[in-house]
């Protein structure tokens, strides 16, 4: 599965990496992830939803796929397969756009049940959305598959485009500390090393036109492979929240003003005040737009420093900044 896009384009890319084995004797027979819509778009025009999977065995019966409570499919029909030294990995890609777009709803469920005698290993989750934005300007291009490298093998990929200031996400699985994945660009070269398992990676690649993943390891592990799930190369120009925080002490109180110069709004915007580890003042403020401002007094510890920490949401992840401050003893 391939796509890649440019203009004005907001996406949301999300993975849960589970890995977790269901089916046969004395494991779970279902698995259930919610995903957040966090796009800024009112319409949605594509989403994909994947999952990438590990059996020993290509037949597998009595399981069924879910979104959003529609049963996606109750058969085993991976788009694709790639024979691994204990099996096969395996990538099943569902195009969700009617469902996403039949109902008003932040919140996407998956739900998979399994109660077959053959184990099988759910290790990647992923969901793709796509949706038109005026003030934002992107540049991805999307892989969705499956990918054995073996120790010394690699994998070339040209870009469609040429990207600037280029960023990836890959979800890849490595199986052992001792594989190292060589991920290098025209301009810059990274090594994942010293993680095993599945692993979103998100990695520089400067201005490039071509992204190379080597399998870099002595092989004396089993399995033997590093696994590719998926890529994501991405260049995206969004409005975004600046948070300024300024302060004045008066005994022990910390008058605090925050204000918003950014260009879009911070979400749930919470500050604390924190001493010796401990939270001393919790303030819950809300949503910060663009241009506002906002007044609060904290309690702090005396003859202390103290952290004064500012905690906001943004495209669904979480920010902080910290200012220290002390009390005259």
């Amino acid at each position: 599965m391939y796509l890649s896009g440019n203009g004005n384009i907001d996406l949301l890319y999300d993975n849960s990496l589970p890995e977790i084995t269901l089916g046969g004797a004395g494991h779970p027979t279902s698995y259930t992830v919610t995903f957040e819509h966090i796009l800024k778009t009112r319409s949605i025009d594509k989403a994909l939803l994947e999952l990438g999977i590990r059996v020993a065995s290509m037949e597998i019966p009595r399981w069924k796929i879910s979104f959003n409570d529609v049963v996606l499919t109750r058969e085993f029909k991976p788009l694709l397969c790639v024979e691994i030294s204990n099996g096969y990995f395996c990538k099943i890609v569902f195009d969700v756009t009617p469902i996403v777009t039949s109902k008003d709803s932040s919140q996407h469920k998956v739900d998979i049940e399994y109660i077959g005698v053959k184990e099988l290993s759910i290790d990647h989750i992923g969901l793709l959305m796509l949706g038109s934005y005026e003030e934002a300007m992107s540049i991805y291009s999307y892989w969705s598959g499956a990918v054995s490298l073996q120790p010394g093998s690699a994998t070339d990929i040209e870009l469609p485009y040429e990207f600037e200031h280029a960023k990836a996400k890959i979800i890849a699985y490595l199986p052992h500390s001792d594989a190292k994945l060589l991920i290098s660009s025209d301009s810059v070269n990274t090594i994942i090393e010293r993680t095993t398992g599945m692993n979103e990676l998100i990695v520089d690649l400067g201005t490039t036109k071509r992204l190379k993943l080597e399998h870099r390891g002595t092989g004396s592990y089993y399995p033997r492979e590093i696994l590719l799930s998926s890529i994501l190369v991405y260049q995206m120009n969004v409005p975004e929240p600046s948070i300024d925080v300024n302060h004045r002490i008066i005994n022990d109180i910390a008058e605090i003003q925050l204000s918003n110069s950014g260009s879009d709004a911070a979400e749930n915007v919470v500050v604390v005040s924190i001493a010796v580890g401990n939270v001393i003042d919790r303030k819950v403020l809300g949503k910060l737009e663009p241009g506002d401002a906002k007044k609060l007094q904290l309690k702090i510890k005396h003859g202390a420093i103290n952290t004064i920490r500012v905690i906001w949401k943004h495209r669904g992840k979480t920010f902080f900044k910290d200012l220290k401050v002390r009390t005259e003893s």
